[in-house]
């Protein structure tokens, strides 16, 4: 994996929330991603092209709905979830340890 790619995936804050919404829901329509991440259409517009681009994210139309999806078949997509599921339990267990000893 090139540094240019990985670079390109987490750059920034938006594309951040976007992979892990794709995450969660799998597919979402881009109107409904704009209003659950409450950010701009056209800025998470912006972030879909460059992750289709990448080759991490597929579109599918429907007349004028756009629902996105992440490429499942793309083993790129398996590590990436992997490593916001491993950070999050992580996360989690530090701060479990960190309650307990100041228990």
């Amino acid at each position: 994996m090139s540094d240019d790619f990985i670079e390109s995936v987490f750059s920034s804050r938006v594309r951040i929330r976007i992979l892990k919404t794709l995450i969660k829901y799998k597919e979402i329509n881009i109107t409904k991603l704009s209003r659950e991440l409450g950010v701009n259409y056209k800025v998470i517009e912006y972030h879909i092209e460059a992750l289709k681009r990448l080759g991490i994210a597929e579109e599918k139309r429907f007349g004028r709905i756009r629902i996105i999806r992440l490429s499942e078949s793309d083993p790129r997509i398996i590590v990436i979830e992997r490593f916001f599921t491993e950070l999050e339990q992580a996360i989690a267990n530090r701060s479990d340890s960190q309650s307990q000893g100041s228990s």
